[in-house]
């Protein structure tokens, strides 16, 4: 990021197992508070503002009542029967990104399948 520009705006999105954490680049730097709560502790810092949202690329999906929804529940390590071709693997977030699109197969080394 160029320090010079404060018209810039950029979401950072970082998606792990089983959650992902939002944050934000506006006006010239990272947005940032000063007082959060982990785990029922005040922290009375400046810190990043940093959000996070209990569903991850290896959160479950369900259909529940005609409608497919997330989690809570993990894949643990056996995640992906569409994203790694896993037979009676358990279905994930990362599964519906693959088939909706978002995700690019041929940007991944050939490891992954």
């Amino acid at each position: 990021l160029h320090a010079d520009d404060d018209t810039l705006q950029v979401i950072g999105f970082d998606m792990g197992g089983t959650s992902t954490d939002v944050s934000r680049y506006a006006g010239g730097s990272f947005e940032h508070v000063l007082e959060s709560e982990t785990a029922g502790v005040s922290i009375l810092a400046p810190q990043l503002d940093i959000n996070t949202v209990a569903a991850g690329g290896g959160s479950r999906l369900f259909f529940k009542q005609g409608a497919l929804v997330v989690g809570p529940e993990s894949a643990k390590a056996h995640p992906g029967p569409i994203c790694y071709r896993k037979v009676g693997g358990m279905l994930a977030l990362t599964d519906a990104n693959l088939v909706l699109g978002r995700l690019l197969p041929h940007r991944f080394p050939a490891i992954f399948g």
